[in-house]
Protein backbone atom coordinates (compact mmCIF):
# COMPACT_ATOMS: atom_id res chain seq x y z
CA UNK A 1 0.00 0.00 0.00
CA UNK A 2 3.02 2.18 0.70
CA UNK A 3 4.46 1.60 -2.57
CA UNK A 4 1.11 2.88 -4.37
CA UNK A 5 1.32 6.63 -2.56
CA UNK A 6 4.87 6.46 -4.30
CA UNK A 7 5.00 8.92 -8.09
CA UNK A 8 4.64 6.18 -10.75
CA UNK A 9 7.91 8.06 -12.49
CA UNK A 10 9.91 7.27 -9.27
CA UNK A 11 8.69 3.40 -9.30
CA UNK A 12 9.25 3.06 -12.53
CA UNK A 13 12.71 4.53 -12.28
CA UNK A 14 13.07 2.72 -9.35
CA UNK A 15 11.82 -0.98 -10.88
CA UNK A 16 14.44 0.04 -14.04
CA UNK A 17 17.21 -0.05 -11.73
CA UNK A 18 16.81 -2.81 -9.94
CA UNK A 19 16.69 -5.15 -12.98
CA UNK A 20 19.82 -2.96 -14.12
CA UNK A 21 21.55 -4.41 -11.36
CA UNK A 22 19.87 -7.97 -11.52
CA UNK A 23 20.84 -8.67 -15.03
CA UNK A 24 24.56 -7.52 -14.37
CA UNK A 25 26.11 -10.22 -11.30
CA UNK A 26 29.13 -8.22 -11.61
CA UNK A 27 27.43 -5.15 -10.70
CA UNK A 28 25.86 -6.86 -8.01
CA UNK A 29 28.93 -8.38 -6.61
CA UNK A 30 30.57 -5.34 -6.62
CA UNK A 31 27.87 -3.45 -4.60
CA UNK A 32 27.94 -5.97 -1.66
CA UNK A 33 29.75 -9.45 -1.55
CA UNK A 34 32.72 -7.94 -2.72
CA UNK A 35 33.06 -5.03 0.09
CA UNK A 36 32.37 -7.38 2.44
CA UNK A 37 35.03 -9.60 1.62
CA UNK A 38 37.21 -6.63 1.51
CA UNK A 39 36.31 -5.72 5.28
CA UNK A 40 36.68 -9.36 6.20
CA UNK A 41 40.31 -9.88 4.77
CA UNK A 42 41.44 -6.16 6.95
CA UNK A 43 39.19 -7.60 10.19
CA UNK A 44 41.79 -10.97 9.80
CA UNK A 45 44.73 -8.56 9.20
CA UNK A 46 44.49 -6.33 12.11
CA UNK A 47 42.41 -8.78 14.04
CA UNK A 48 45.47 -9.39 16.67
CA UNK A 49 45.08 -5.60 17.67
CA UNK A 50 48.28 -4.60 18.35
CA UNK A 51 51.83 -5.75 16.56
CA UNK A 52 53.61 -7.95 18.66
CA UNK A 53 56.52 -10.09 19.06
CA UNK A 54 58.42 -7.98 16.78
CA UNK A 55 61.75 -9.32 15.94
CA UNK A 56 65.35 -7.47 17.15
CA UNK A 57 68.85 -8.09 17.10
CA UNK A 58 70.79 -7.69 20.38
CA UNK A 59 74.45 -6.62 20.06
CA UNK A 60 75.89 -7.54 23.55
CA UNK A 61 79.81 -6.07 23.76
CA UNK A 62 79.67 -6.12 27.42
CA UNK A 63 78.66 -9.98 28.29
CA UNK A 64 77.88 -9.53 31.98
CA UNK A 65 75.40 -10.33 34.26
CA UNK A 66 74.06 -6.75 34.24
CA UNK A 67 73.67 -6.78 29.86
CA UNK A 68 72.06 -10.68 30.05
CA UNK A 69 69.77 -9.07 32.75
CA UNK A 70 68.62 -6.12 30.11
CA UNK A 71 68.46 -8.34 27.37
CA UNK A 72 66.32 -10.67 29.34
CA UNK A 73 64.20 -7.59 30.18
CA UNK A 74 63.61 -6.79 26.55
CA UNK A 75 62.77 -9.54 26.01
CA UNK A 76 60.16 -10.33 28.46
CA UNK A 77 58.58 -7.01 26.49
CA UNK A 78 55.25 -8.41 24.49
CA UNK A 79 56.24 -5.80 21.51
CA UNK A 80 59.60 -7.12 20.49
CA UNK A 81 61.44 -10.60 20.72
CA UNK A 82 65.04 -10.71 20.65
CA UNK A 83 66.07 -13.06 17.50
CA UNK A 84 69.20 -12.63 16.67
CA UNK A 85 72.15 -11.90 18.94
CA UNK A 86 75.10 -11.21 16.83
CA UNK A 87 78.62 -10.23 17.93
CA UNK A 88 79.04 -7.06 15.86
CA UNK A 89 77.12 -3.99 14.83
CA UNK A 90 78.07 -4.52 11.12
CA UNK A 91 76.13 -7.79 10.98
CA UNK A 92 72.87 -6.65 12.92
CA UNK A 93 72.95 -3.65 10.36
CA UNK A 94 73.09 -6.13 7.80
CA UNK A 95 69.72 -8.44 9.45
CA UNK A 96 68.41 -4.44 9.56
CA UNK A 97 69.09 -4.00 6.05
CA UNK A 98 67.37 -7.49 5.22
CA UNK A 99 64.22 -6.67 7.42
CA UNK A 100 64.89 -9.81 9.35
CA UNK A 101 65.11 -7.39 12.53
CA UNK A 102 63.25 -3.76 13.04
CA UNK A 103 65.47 -2.57 15.70
CA UNK A 104 69.08 -3.30 17.17
CA UNK A 105 70.31 -2.94 20.75
CA UNK A 106 73.53 -2.15 21.56
CA UNK A 107 75.30 -2.48 25.01
CA UNK A 108 78.53 -1.42 25.14
CA UNK A 109 81.01 -3.07 26.64
CA UNK A 110 82.56 -2.56 30.16
CA UNK A 111 78.74 -1.84 30.67
CA UNK A 112 79.01 -3.36 34.21
CA UNK A 113 82.51 -2.06 35.25
CA UNK A 114 81.52 1.48 34.48
CA UNK A 115 78.19 1.15 36.74
CA UNK A 116 80.38 -0.45 39.73
CA UNK A 117 82.22 2.83 39.08
CA UNK A 118 79.91 5.06 39.08
CA UNK A 119 79.63 6.54 35.54
CA UNK A 120 76.93 6.23 33.12
CA UNK A 121 77.33 4.21 30.10
CA UNK A 122 75.61 4.78 26.96
CA UNK A 123 73.26 1.93 25.53
CA UNK A 124 72.54 2.73 22.20
CA UNK A 125 68.98 1.77 19.99
CA UNK A 126 69.13 1.46 16.14
CA UNK A 127 65.20 1.23 14.70
CA UNK A 128 64.30 1.08 11.10
CA UNK A 129 61.83 3.94 10.89
CA UNK A 130 61.45 3.30 7.21
CA UNK A 131 58.70 1.29 8.54
CA UNK A 132 57.56 3.93 11.12
CA UNK A 133 54.54 1.86 13.15
CA UNK A 134 57.05 -1.25 13.56
CA UNK A 135 60.14 0.69 13.97
CA UNK A 136 58.90 3.04 16.55
CA UNK A 137 56.85 0.31 18.60
CA UNK A 138 60.23 -1.52 18.29
CA UNK A 139 62.18 1.31 19.46
CA UNK A 140 59.34 2.35 22.26
CA UNK A 141 59.34 -1.06 23.78
CA UNK A 142 63.27 -1.35 23.90
CA UNK A 143 63.90 2.33 25.49
CA UNK A 144 60.95 1.04 28.35
CA UNK A 145 62.65 -1.66 28.97
CA UNK A 146 66.19 -0.15 29.58
CA UNK A 147 64.96 2.92 30.62
CA UNK A 148 63.41 0.22 33.86
CA UNK A 149 66.60 -0.91 34.19
CA UNK A 150 67.94 2.06 34.45
CA UNK A 151 65.86 2.73 37.01
CA UNK A 152 66.53 -0.18 39.13
CA UNK A 153 69.98 0.08 38.85
CA UNK A 154 70.09 3.64 40.15
CA UNK A 155 67.95 2.77 42.82
CA UNK A 156 70.59 0.18 44.26
CA UNK A 157 73.05 2.16 43.62
CA UNK A 158 71.17 4.97 46.33
CA UNK A 159 70.25 1.99 48.68
CA UNK A 160 73.82 0.92 49.17
CA UNK A 161 74.94 4.34 50.29
CA UNK A 162 72.41 3.76 53.09
CA UNK A 163 68.98 5.42 51.46
CA UNK A 164 65.80 4.29 52.16
CA UNK A 165 63.87 2.70 49.42
CA UNK A 166 61.15 5.32 49.07
CA UNK A 167 63.89 7.88 49.33
CA UNK A 168 65.53 6.52 46.64
CA UNK A 169 62.50 5.84 44.27
CA UNK A 170 61.94 10.10 45.11
CA UNK A 171 65.75 10.65 44.17
CA UNK A 172 65.55 8.65 40.89
CA UNK A 173 62.26 10.37 40.05
CA UNK A 174 61.90 14.05 41.67
CA UNK A 175 59.20 15.16 39.40
CA UNK A 176 56.91 11.67 38.71
CA UNK A 177 55.12 12.24 35.52
CA UNK A 178 51.57 10.12 34.92
CA UNK A 179 50.53 10.01 31.36
CA UNK A 180 47.16 9.07 31.17
CA UNK A 181 45.98 7.59 27.34
CA UNK A 182 42.58 9.15 26.00
CA UNK A 183 39.94 7.22 23.87
CA UNK A 184 42.34 4.22 22.63
CA UNK A 185 44.56 3.98 25.36
CA UNK A 186 45.42 0.01 24.32
CA UNK A 187 46.86 1.67 21.14
CA UNK A 188 44.47 -1.15 19.53
CA UNK A 189 44.70 -0.50 15.34
CA UNK A 190 40.91 -2.24 15.47
CA UNK A 191 39.82 1.39 16.54
CA UNK A 192 42.40 3.60 15.04
CA UNK A 193 42.53 1.93 11.29
CA UNK A 194 40.45 -0.61 10.46
CA UNK A 195 37.97 1.96 11.76
CA UNK A 196 38.62 4.31 9.23
CA UNK A 197 39.69 1.89 6.47
CA UNK A 198 36.23 0.45 6.41
CA UNK A 199 34.19 3.32 5.61
CA UNK A 200 37.59 4.31 3.00
CA UNK A 201 36.76 1.29 1.20
CA UNK A 202 33.32 1.12 0.76
CA UNK A 203 33.22 5.18 -0.47
CA UNK A 204 34.98 3.66 -3.32
CA UNK A 205 32.57 1.38 -4.28
CA UNK A 206 29.35 3.57 -3.62
CA UNK A 207 31.43 5.83 -5.76
CA UNK A 208 31.73 3.48 -8.60
CA UNK A 209 28.12 2.10 -8.42
CA UNK A 210 26.90 5.67 -8.76
CA UNK A 211 28.90 6.66 -11.65
CA UNK A 212 28.31 2.93 -13.70
CA UNK A 213 24.39 4.04 -12.79
CA UNK A 214 24.59 7.69 -14.58
CA UNK A 215 26.94 6.33 -17.18
CA UNK A 216 24.97 3.56 -18.50
CA UNK A 217 22.27 6.85 -19.23
CA UNK A 218 24.38 9.66 -20.15
CA UNK A 219 26.22 7.35 -22.66
CA UNK A 220 23.70 5.81 -24.03
CA UNK A 221 21.95 6.87 -26.94
CA UNK A 222 18.85 9.17 -26.08
CA UNK A 223 19.21 7.84 -22.46
CA UNK A 224 18.91 11.07 -20.68
CA UNK A 225 16.12 12.26 -22.53
CA UNK A 226 14.62 8.77 -21.69
CA UNK A 227 15.50 8.65 -18.64
CA UNK A 228 13.46 12.29 -17.88
CA UNK A 229 10.61 11.05 -19.86
CA UNK A 230 10.05 7.47 -17.53
CA UNK A 231 10.87 9.70 -14.63
CA UNK A 232 9.05 12.99 -14.85
CA UNK A 233 11.16 15.20 -13.08
CA UNK A 234 15.22 15.24 -12.48
CA UNK A 235 14.62 15.14 -8.50
CA UNK A 236 12.58 11.50 -9.48
CA UNK A 237 14.92 10.35 -11.65
CA UNK A 238 17.67 11.06 -9.78
CA UNK A 239 16.09 9.37 -6.73
CA UNK A 240 14.59 5.97 -8.46
CA UNK A 241 18.33 5.42 -9.68
CA UNK A 242 20.58 5.79 -6.63
CA UNK A 243 17.55 4.53 -4.26
CA UNK A 244 19.09 0.73 -4.27
CA UNK A 245 22.34 1.38 -4.43
CA UNK A 246 21.62 3.76 -1.17
CA UNK A 247 19.80 0.92 0.56
CA UNK A 248 22.48 -1.44 -0.34
CA UNK A 249 25.33 0.78 0.77
CA UNK A 250 23.27 1.22 4.36
CA UNK A 251 23.02 -2.35 4.51
CA UNK A 252 27.28 -3.07 3.66
CA UNK A 253 27.78 -0.37 6.44
CA UNK A 254 25.61 -1.62 8.57
CA UNK A 255 27.06 -4.77 8.42
CA UNK A 256 30.94 -3.54 8.55
CA UNK A 257 29.65 -1.89 11.95
CA UNK A 258 28.58 -4.86 13.39
CA UNK A 259 32.00 -6.32 12.73
CA UNK A 260 33.84 -4.10 14.27
CA UNK A 261 31.34 -3.34 17.30
CA UNK A 262 30.10 -6.38 18.02
CA UNK A 263 32.53 -9.23 17.07
CA UNK A 264 35.87 -7.41 17.60
CA UNK A 265 34.18 -4.79 20.74
CA UNK A 266 35.72 -1.61 19.10
CA UNK A 267 34.43 1.73 21.73
CA UNK A 268 30.82 2.89 20.61
CA UNK A 269 30.12 6.37 23.46
CA UNK A 270 28.02 8.08 20.93
CA UNK A 271 24.48 8.12 19.71
CA UNK A 272 22.91 6.07 17.62
CA UNK A 273 20.40 8.35 15.84
CA UNK A 274 23.18 10.29 15.29
CA UNK A 275 25.48 7.63 14.10
CA UNK A 276 23.05 6.46 11.79
CA UNK A 277 22.62 9.29 10.35
CA UNK A 278 25.90 10.68 9.72
CA UNK A 279 26.69 7.14 8.01
CA UNK A 280 23.46 7.94 5.78
CA UNK A 281 24.54 11.37 4.63
CA UNK A 282 27.57 9.67 3.93
CA UNK A 283 26.31 7.09 1.43
CA UNK A 284 24.50 9.73 -0.10
CA UNK A 285 27.11 12.39 -0.71
CA UNK A 286 29.22 10.00 -1.96
CA UNK A 287 26.59 8.86 -4.29
CA UNK A 288 25.31 12.41 -5.63
CA UNK A 289 29.51 12.79 -6.02
CA UNK A 290 29.97 9.82 -8.40
CA UNK A 291 26.88 10.14 -10.52
CA UNK A 292 28.08 13.90 -11.13
CA UNK A 293 31.47 13.08 -11.88
CA UNK A 294 29.40 10.77 -14.30
CA UNK A 295 27.91 13.36 -16.09
CA UNK A 296 30.69 15.23 -16.33
CA UNK A 297 32.50 12.81 -18.22
CA UNK A 298 32.56 11.95 -21.78
CA UNK A 299 33.05 8.00 -21.64
CA UNK A 300 32.38 5.73 -18.63
CA UNK A 301 35.99 4.73 -17.75
CA UNK A 302 37.00 8.65 -18.11
CA UNK A 303 34.53 8.44 -15.42
CA UNK A 304 35.65 5.94 -13.49
CA UNK A 305 39.21 6.79 -13.51
CA UNK A 306 38.05 10.56 -12.43
CA UNK A 307 36.15 9.21 -9.55
CA UNK A 308 39.34 7.42 -8.41
CA UNK A 309 41.80 10.17 -8.85
CA UNK A 310 39.62 11.88 -6.54
CA UNK A 311 38.62 9.23 -4.06
CA UNK A 312 41.14 6.90 -3.84
CA UNK A 313 43.84 8.80 -1.60
CA UNK A 314 40.95 10.36 0.71
CA UNK A 315 42.36 8.27 3.25
CA UNK A 316 45.43 10.01 3.38
CA UNK A 317 43.48 13.66 3.50
CA UNK A 318 41.16 12.42 5.75
CA UNK A 319 43.98 12.99 8.87
CA UNK A 320 43.68 9.48 9.92
CA UNK A 321 47.19 8.99 9.78
CA UNK A 322 48.20 12.52 9.48
CA UNK A 323 47.11 15.41 10.93
CA UNK A 324 44.96 17.81 8.83
CA UNK A 325 46.55 20.89 10.63
CA UNK A 326 49.83 19.82 9.18
CA UNK A 327 48.97 19.81 5.62
CA UNK A 328 49.51 22.40 2.65
CA UNK A 329 46.09 24.11 1.67
CA UNK A 330 46.01 22.12 -0.88
CA UNK A 331 45.40 19.15 0.86
CA UNK A 332 43.52 20.77 3.47
CA UNK A 333 41.08 21.94 0.61
CA UNK A 334 41.05 18.48 -1.19
CA UNK A 335 40.07 16.74 2.15
CA UNK A 336 37.05 19.29 2.80
CA UNK A 337 35.67 18.17 -0.21
CA UNK A 338 35.51 14.82 0.27
CA UNK A 339 33.19 13.28 1.94
CA UNK A 340 35.12 11.07 4.16
CA UNK A 341 36.73 13.17 6.12
CA UNK A 342 33.80 14.60 7.75
CA UNK A 343 32.60 11.44 8.08
CA UNK A 344 35.42 10.33 9.27
CA UNK A 345 36.03 12.73 12.26
CA UNK A 346 32.03 12.43 13.35
CA UNK A 347 32.58 8.47 13.29
CA UNK A 348 35.52 9.06 15.60
CA UNK A 349 34.09 11.56 17.78
CA UNK A 350 30.51 8.87 18.47
CA UNK A 351 32.68 5.98 18.68
CA UNK A 352 35.99 6.55 20.43
CA UNK A 353 35.74 10.31 22.03
CA UNK A 354 31.97 9.87 22.99
CA UNK A 355 31.39 13.79 22.35
CA UNK A 356 28.74 15.70 22.88
CA UNK A 357 26.50 16.25 20.53
CA UNK A 358 26.98 20.38 19.69
CA UNK A 359 30.56 19.31 19.32
CA UNK A 360 29.63 16.87 16.53
CA UNK A 361 26.97 19.15 14.80
CA UNK A 362 29.36 21.52 13.04
CA UNK A 363 30.87 18.53 11.14
CA UNK A 364 27.40 16.84 10.36
CA UNK A 365 26.67 20.45 9.01
CA UNK A 366 29.92 20.21 6.99
CA UNK A 367 28.83 16.70 5.68
CA UNK A 368 25.04 18.08 4.76
CA UNK A 369 27.16 20.91 3.13
CA UNK A 370 28.81 18.49 0.76
CA UNK A 371 25.35 16.58 0.32
CA UNK A 372 23.18 20.24 -1.23
CA UNK A 373 26.13 21.22 -3.03
CA UNK A 374 26.93 17.61 -4.99
CA UNK A 375 23.15 16.99 -5.06
CA UNK A 376 22.34 20.55 -6.16
CA UNK A 377 24.66 20.10 -8.81
CA UNK A 378 23.63 16.88 -9.89
CA UNK A 379 20.52 17.88 -10.28
CA UNK A 380 21.26 21.03 -12.70
CA UNK A 381 23.46 18.56 -15.23
CA UNK A 382 20.34 15.55 -14.77
CA UNK A 383 18.37 18.39 -16.21
CA UNK A 384 20.87 19.72 -18.52
CA UNK A 385 21.70 16.59 -19.94
CA UNK A 386 18.02 15.34 -20.47
CA UNK A 387 17.13 18.66 -22.27
CA UNK A 388 20.15 18.22 -24.95
CA UNK A 389 18.54 18.01 -28.05
CA UNK A 390 18.27 14.29 -30.12
CA UNK A 391 20.97 13.45 -32.86
CA UNK A 392 20.20 11.07 -35.86
CA UNK A 393 21.86 7.97 -33.92
CA UNK A 394 19.87 8.48 -31.20
CA UNK A 395 16.47 8.27 -33.40
CA UNK A 396 17.62 5.63 -34.97
CA UNK A 397 18.47 3.81 -32.11
CA UNK A 398 14.99 4.47 -30.38
CA UNK A 399 12.41 2.00 -31.29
Amino acid sequence: MAARHLSPGFRRIFGRELRQIAARPALAFMLVPMPLIIFLVLAAVFAPGLPRNLPIAVVDLDGSALSRQVVRMVDAAADVNVTERVPSLSEAREALVARRVYAILLIPSDMESNLQLGQSPEIVIFSNTQFLTAGGIAARSIGTSVLTFSAGVSVQALQARGIGPDRALDLVTPIPVQQSPLFNPSLDYIQFLLSSIMPMVLQIFICAGAVLSFSREHHSPNGMTRLLRLSGTPGRAIMGKLLPYTVLGTLVLLLGDVLLFGFFGASFRGDVGVFFLNGVMFILACQALGALIALTAKETTRALSIMALIVAPAFGFAGVSFPRFGMSAFSQAWGAAIPLTPYLELRTDQTLRGAPLEYSVPTMLWLLAQLVVFASLLWIMTRRAAQMPITDARVKATP
